[in-house]
């Protein structure tokens, strides 16, 4: 009985140290233990905002004291529960000599406001924030906002990111990490796939931190190829949710990107497919960058929205391109708008109004229906060209067959005139195999067979009776073979000849 208590205690006391150790880590828990051992109230703002089901922690820290700031510290420094942290500051600040402090630093009396944070409590936070990022492996959206965090605090907070590997959103508007943090950053972003969320917005970015975006875009494109291949070998299918990359990003208010920063981007979404969402509100864009983004969306259909809202220098007419390339419904809300002033149409200002939204909808038809004319102009030409070009291959085609037919016309005369001559050959051997059967002739009769080529020829010598009658004792026996001789011609040869 007493060895079944004993173990019962045991499972029980393990189980209360699991607990502890779990609260220990729990940054509500820890937050809460830390206040009760040093006597402080917990801020509201920390405990009513977390949740058991859902631990997270989302705080403004403008009215923090620096004891409050330390607290924290110490409670994220080996937090590993927090799935959303974030920290903000509705100003923005700068680091002083002694500690972050607003960007007006006087006071209206001349005198120097006190720090928010001191530069040692500051330095424990961001290092603990690197050791949070480094250590906690269920932290999916993270966010530090109007902290300033250019140079060695954002290295810091980066060797921290670096290691982590649950991060989907990371957020640090108003940061001012200026173009050299961007560049140290995206170094460290690109080789985390499972982030897709990257806000930059009020960074002090120009075009140099645009370029930086860019790399990472067109890096994690690379990726996403070469993953793709792996997974379709051997007839493999491609898994979406392993082709991961950025998909949102916002770089809103950053007045020195202008035009040619957003080219930077532009440049690379042409051909990316996995980007969804662009904010660049208040950039410093023109219709020089509207144009840059219309031949964009012109190849990518994958973008579903690109913000360029407060932009001032943006005409209507290139919003409305813009809209209708995003394949937005501009019909319904003109609609909606023409609803809203049919309310009251007797009125003048809904009279103007009226006009003034049917002026904007006639100049945009009337753009739209010059790009058509000039794209059918542009067909048309091509087509012309292609006339021409079907008309030069026909002529080149003729004079190849005609070519083609006179040659075979010489080869079959040639080949007819070397059968003939090979026949004729033929026969002269045929007709030197029969003389030599016969008698021989003597030196005049080859004489005469030299000079007529075209007969046949041969000498019969008379008989011992016959000499005594006749002068000369040889007769020619001419006989006409094919056409070689004209068969009727009779030579006399010393005197006597006879013909057969």
């Amino acid at each position: 009985m007493s060895s079944n208590t004993n173990s019962s205690n045991a499972k029980a006391t393990g189980r209360n140290e699991r607990r502890n150790r779990h609260r220990g880590k729990d940054f509500l828990h820890r937050y809460l233990a830390l206040c009760r051992s040093k006597n402080f109230h917990p801020l509201p703002e920390i405990v009513k905002t977390n949740k058991k089901s859902q631990p997270f922690l989302d705080v403004y820290g403008d009215r923090f004291k620096c004891y409050d700031w330390q607290l924290i510290t110490d409670a994220l420094r080996e937090d590993n529960s927090l799935k959303h942290m974030a920290l903000r500051l509705r100003k923005t600040y700068t680091e002083g000599p002694n500690g972050i402090v607003p960007e007006s630093l006087l006071e209206g009396n001349g005198t120097e406001k006190l720090p928010l944070l001191d530069k040692r409590s500051y330095k424990q936070l961001v290092e603990t924030l690197a050791t949070f990022l480094r250590t906690n492996s269920v932290v999916e959206h993270f966010t530090i906002e109007g902290f300033p965090m250019a140079g060695v605090r954002l290295c810091t907070l980066v060797t921290g990111l670096a290691q982590n590997s649950s991060l989907r959103e990371l957020n640090l508007a108003r940061c001012s990490i200026g173009d050299e943090g961007c560049k140290a950053l995206c170094a460290e972003i690109k080789f985390l796939p499972q982030l897709q969320l990257l806000n930059l917005s009020a960074c002090q970015l120009t075009v140099k931190g645009c370029q930086a975006v860019a790399d990472v875009i067109k890096f994690q494109k690379m990726q996403r190829y070469a993953t793709s291949w792996e997974q379709s070998l051997r007839y493999g299918d491609i898994k979406e949710d392993k082709l991961m990359g950025l998909r949102y990003l916002y770089l809103s208010h950053n007045p020195a990107i202008g035009d040619y920063g957003l080219l930077e981007l532009t440049d690379v979404l042409k051909d990316d497919a996995w980007v969804r969402q662009v904010h660049v509100c208040n950039c410093g864009l023109t219709d020089v960058a509207a144009q840059f983004l219309t031949e964009c969306l012109h190849l990518n259909a994958s973008i579903e929205k690109f913000d360029i809202r407060e932009n001032v220098k943006i005409s209507n007419e290139a919003c409305r391109e813009i809209l209708v390339q995003l394949g937005a419904n501009v019909e319904d809300e003109s609609s909606d708008s023409a609803s809203s002033t049919k309310q009251n149409p007797k009125t003048f200002a809904g009279l103007k109004e009226r006009c003034e939204h049917l002026a904007l909808q006639l100049d945009s038809e009337r753009t739209r229906n010059a790009q058509l004319e000039a794209m059918v102009e542009q067909l048309q030409r091509q087509i012309g060209d292609y006339g021409v070009q079907m008309s030069e291959l026909q002529h080149e085609l003729s004079a190849l067959v005609k070519s083609r037919n006179e040659l075979l016309e010489n080869l079959l005369k040639m080949e007819t005139r070397a059968s003939k001559k090979k026949g004729s050959t033929g026969s002269s051997l045929r007709r030197s195999h029969s003389e030599a059967m016969k008698l021989p002739m003597n030196h005049e009769d080859m004489d005469t067979h030299r000079v007529g080529a075209s007969k046949s020829e041969c000498v019969v010598k008379p008989d011992a009776g016959k000499e005594q009658s006749l002068a000369f004792a040889g007769r020619i026996i001419e006989r006409s073979i094919g056409d070689c001789g004209d068969g009727d011609a009779e030579k006399p040869v010393d005197g006597v000849s006879e013909k057969f």
